[in-house]
């Protein structure tokens, strides 16, 4: 195996994952755990989110649509807080390893966005995400290139961009289905749950000795 790029998802890799904000936030409606993310994957193609992060409507425009589809089952949210907590602490670690690969390696950054969603991020957030993406060769925001994850084209698009083949690269992300479809691809794959075993397995793939 000779890895010569590495693709990094950015929420729940480099940042803790969104999910742990959307519990906090059932906890505080008194709803069920589990909830946000299975309204999310309602009708998962061609609801707000997915037609959002393909950049096909406008912010307000998934808002008013998210909620809704919220209300219809059963549930009364706003889309607004929501969106707040895709904006978790990064991960030093990770940060870290990125910052070291960043001199041996190609580097890409693959994320689904929400067309928009840059007005909630909080302004202190700004400097910290920008230095982190300063290690990166290039970034893909779905929402920019009308294709996300987990669907086939976008990692077609991506190889055929940058001119690569599949087995030269890795991919680290923290949601299987999107795995899924880059493995089929013949792209290596890591399942983040734990950024320490997540770098551990990238080092085993990369062949790097600790």
């Amino acid at each position: 195996m000779n890895i010569q790029t590495i693709i990094f998802d950015f929420g729940g890799v480099i940042t803790d994952s969104p999910i742990e904000g959307f519990k906090k936030l059932e906890k505080f409606y008194g709803i069920s755990k589990g909830v946000i993310s299975s309204i999310v994957m309602t009708n998962p193609d061609n609801n707000a989110w997915a037609k959002s992060e393909r950049g096909e409507i406008d912010i307000q425009t998934f808002i008013e649509e998210f909620n809704l589809e919220a209300k219809k089952l059963g549930y009364n949210l706003n889309a607004k807080e929501i969106l707040k907590q895709l904006y978790g602490p990064l991960r030093p670690l990770m940060v870290e390893k990125i910052a070291s690969l960043s001199k041996n390696y190609q580097l890409i950054c693959l994320t689904n966005v929400l067309k928009g969603v840059h007005v909630f991020s909080p302004k202190e957030r700004k400097k910290e995400v920008d230095h982190v993406l300063s290690f990166f060769d290039k970034i893909y925001e779905s929402c920019e290139i009308g294709m996300r994850k987990p669907e086939k084209r976008i990692y077609r698009y991506l190889l055929d961009d940058l001119k690569i083949k599949p087995e030269n690269s890795v991919f680290l992300d923290d949601l299987g289905m999107n795995l899924k479809t880059a493995k089929l691809l013949g792209i290596n794959t890591i399942k983040v749950i734990d950024p320490i075993a997540a770098i551990r397995e990238l080092d085993n793939n990369l062949k790097i000795e600790n």
